[in-house]
């Protein structure tokens, strides 16, 4: 199969958008059990390991959300 229309800009956001949802999981069950000292440090590095690029403001926001 070959693609012969141009990929639309935005078309991996619902993507990205459920792979932070599931890192936040992750991150919020790991920091339950007393495995994370840091949220904010603790996403930014599963996002860095996935390949996945979040703003700061982002950033802080999800840290939030796991604490």
């Amino acid at each position: 199969m070959t693609m012969n229309e141009p990929v639309e800009a935005g078309h991996d956001d619902s993507d990205n958008r459920a792979r932070i949802e599931g890192i936040v999981a992750q991150t919020r069950a790991d920091a339950s059990q007393g495995h994370v000292d840091n949220a904010k440090e603790a996403l930014r590095q599963r996002f860095v390991d996935a390949g996945i690029a979040v703003s700061d403001e982002q950033l802080e926001q999800l840290a939030a959300e796991v604490s």
